[in-house]
Formats: structure tokens, C-alpha cells, sequence
């Protein structure tokens, strides 16, 4: 999973049941341009990752599916292990 699917997904995931609005993203994703957003939110939609319900042009809340939470922690344990494994080699690295 690229950077920002994951970074998408897991504003979704962390928003739960409540669903994450357009203004979500943008105070949580820096940089972020629009059209980015829906492109990656449809292939994510496409995917059977999340649901979008629109509420105006360019609005709308997005809420995730089983699927994308699935997803989400498959992935989060992924890179937590890489993480802790760079630990061990810091830790392992360093002079006693």
C-alpha cells in the first residue's frame, strides 16, 4: 500500500463509525490537493475499502468497511514490525 492510501485510510479508520468529512483530510494529510483526495477515495471505494455518501458537490463523509478494516490493521502490523525491527538494529548498533 502506497503512502497515501494509507495515510486516507487510516483518517477514515480512526474517524470509526462516524466517518471522516472533507475537512478531515485536510487538517490531517498535509498538502493535500483535492482532486488527489477523490481520485484515491473512489479506487478506495472501488476497492470495497471504505463508503462514500456525498452531501454536496464537493462534500461528503466517508466511513470504512470491514474490509478496509481488515486492511488497516494488516497494514499497521506491517509497519509496526518494520519499525520495531529497526530498533533492534539501532539498539544492536550501538557501543556498550
Amino acid at each position: 500500500m502506497d503512502e497515501f492510501s494509507w495515510q486516507v485510510l487510516s483518517v477514515v479508520a480512526r474517524r470509526g463509525y462516524l466517518g471522516a468529512s472533507r475537512e478531515d483530510f485536510f487538517s490531517e494529510i498535509r498538502g493535500v490537493q483535492y482532486k488527489a483526495l477523490e481520485q484515491e477515495l473512489r479506487a478506495l471505494e472501488g476497492e470495497g475499502h471504505i463508503n462514500i455518501e456525498w452531501t454536496g458537490p464537493n462534500k461528503f463523509i466517508v466511513t470504512i468497511t470491514e474490509q478496509g478494516n481488515q486492511i488497516v490493521g494488516e497494514e499497521y502490523k506491517k509497519r509496526m514490525e518494520k519499525y520495531e525491527e529497526k530498533v533492534r538494529e539501532q539498539e544492536a548498533s550501538q557501543p556498550e
